[in-house]
């Protein structure tokens, strides 16, 4: 009988992790159809023409800027009083939405003020959904990320192809259902939903991003607004989506096999095909002008994708306040969003009256992207003398190297004492060194070595010192 209960105790918790799981996908997925909905749908829906389509534009990204502005500094008082604000803020969004959509209003500013108000209220519901993927596994963030996304693209695309009233109803849904599924998990897993009380001092002092790495985050976005205004007056709004909708699909099926695609491997060949979107985006006809936009949809996917799992294992891994840095990132990114919105818009208005000012205003900015890109590349991993047996310690096991390790060990599920015995391995240090400086047996410490070379897929230590280097942190060129 006790084991029959035990039994049915485990199948109900098996069930409460999957219910878990399912409403964090649903939700996640429905707050970035919110986000590309507030960008692609809505205006389409209230906005009389082109102008009208890029001032809302520029009022939603500069209010949700405030938002994560706002989330900055105020993270630890916010997370301290358990992300209330953050809801009761979506809430409020959430009914400046149902009003913008819903219910006409004939002043201007009010309608603008509604606006702004129904961004700010994303931006906050945007921010408690990172704290959510923070709290997951390493295994599980990606594909999570990589799915949701790809599901709020389909969400996108299906409300763009409604009539006006079921799209304006699917918009208010969407958000709904994901502001239900954050205040669920609230309720019932705070541990994964609430983000940890950490200081916005202690945070910044234990993270290690780097500024170039902020300047090419917030490049992206540019390239997203751009995509957005070129898109929307081009007529390829569905495409670029589609094109993106395919990247992300076919990322989360690689997170599920080997992981064939990776950031490192994606390096080298993405400035120039970014510089030659650009390039010919304005100087051909309309086919390479959406197959440009295409790419840069499809490449802005997959970067959202990396760039939020990395974020999340960073914020983990170095023990990093979740609101406070993800906020501060978006607060350039959606800056830099902003500047690509206005001059997405501007180079297609020069398109119209003259091609050759838009083709030397994109050349332009290719080679201005090109120099960018030169200057903040650096070396991913300068450290020198990590191969060198007869040190005892290193200065790099204090700080971004001991985070490489830490993160294979979160990678590979190695336990805390295989993660102690590879930074000793990583050091050049042998089995009876590691003996004697844990106070454990040889043999004990020849099978820890064992377990950790076969759990990480290595056969020798200069494998698994490239395999330590090949693990990028978020923040890192």
């Amino acid at each position: 009988m006790a084991a029959i209960e035990s039994k049915g105790a485990a199948g109900l918790g098996a069930l409460k992790l999957g219910m878990d799981a399912l409403a964090g996908f649903v939700g996640f997925g429905c707050v970035i159809a919110s986000v590309l909905g507030l960008y692609v749908t809505v205006p389409g829906l209230v906005a009389a023409d082109g102008a009208d389509w890029l001032w809302m534009r520029l009022a939603y990204a500069a209010s949700m800027a405030v938002g994560f502005l706002i989330v900055r500094f105020c993270a630890y008082a916010i997370a301290k009083r358990k992300c209330a604000v953050l809801l009761a803020g979506s809430l409020v969004g959430f009914a400046a939405m149902v009003g913008v959509l819903f219910v006409p209003a004939d002043s201007q500013l009010v309608r603008l003020c509604f606006h702004c108000v129904m961004a700010l209220g994303l931006s906050l519901l945007v921010v408690q959904w990172f704290s959510y993927i923070c709290s997951q596994p390493y295994r599980m963030v990606l594909m999570l990320v990589a799915a949701g996304i790809a599901a709020g693209i389909a969400g996108c695309l299906i409300e763009g192809y409604l009539v006006e009233v079921a799209a304006r109803t699917m918009l208010v849904v969407m958000w709904a259902v994901s502001l239900g599924c954050m205040a669920a998990l609230v309720r019932f897993r705070p541990d994964d939903a609430l983000p940890p009380v950490i200081g916005n001092r202690e945070s910044d002092k234990r993270s290690k991003i780097l500024w170039t790495s902020t300047i090419m985050l917030s490049f992206s976005s540019f390239e997203f607004g751009l995509v957005v205004s070129v898109a929307s007056e081009a007529g390829a709004a569905a495409l670029c989506l589609g094109a993106a909708f395919c990247a992300a699909v076919l990322l989360a099926i690689d997170c599920m096999n080997k992981r064939v695609v990776t950031e490192r491997g994606m390096s080298p060949i993405t400035p120039p095909l970014t510089m030659l979107s650009f390039v010919v985006m304005f100087l051909f006809d309309d086919i390479v002008q959406m197959m440009a936009l295409c790419f840069l949809a499809a490449l802005f996917s997959i970067y959202t994708v990396f760039g939020w799992a990395a974020m999340a294992e960073h914020t983990r891994i170095s023990r990093l306040s979740p609101l406070h840095t993800f906020s501060k990132a978006r607060f350039y990114d959606y800056i830099a969003m902003a500047l690509g919105l206005a001059f997405g818009f501007a180079v297609f208005s020069m398109a119209q009256h003259g091609g050759l000012l838009a083709v030397q205003v994109s050349a332009v900015v290719a080679i201005a992207y090109s120099f960018l890109a030169a200057f903040c590349h650096k070396a991913r991993f300068p450290e020198a003398g990590v191969e060198d047996v007869g040190h005892v310690s290193l200065p790099e096991t204090k700080g971004l190297w001991k985070k490489r390790c830490r993160a294979v060990c979160e990678q590979h599920g190695l336990s805390e004492r295989q993660y102690e015995v590879l930074m000793l391995v990583a050091q050049g240090r042998n089995a009876k060194y590691i003996e004697q400086a844990l106070t454990i047996s040889l043999s004990t410490a020849q099978t820890h070595i064992r377990n950790i070379y076969r759990k990480t897929g290595v056969h020798s230590r200069q494998e698994l010192l490239n395999l330590i280097e090949d693990t990028k942190l978020y923040g890192e060129d």
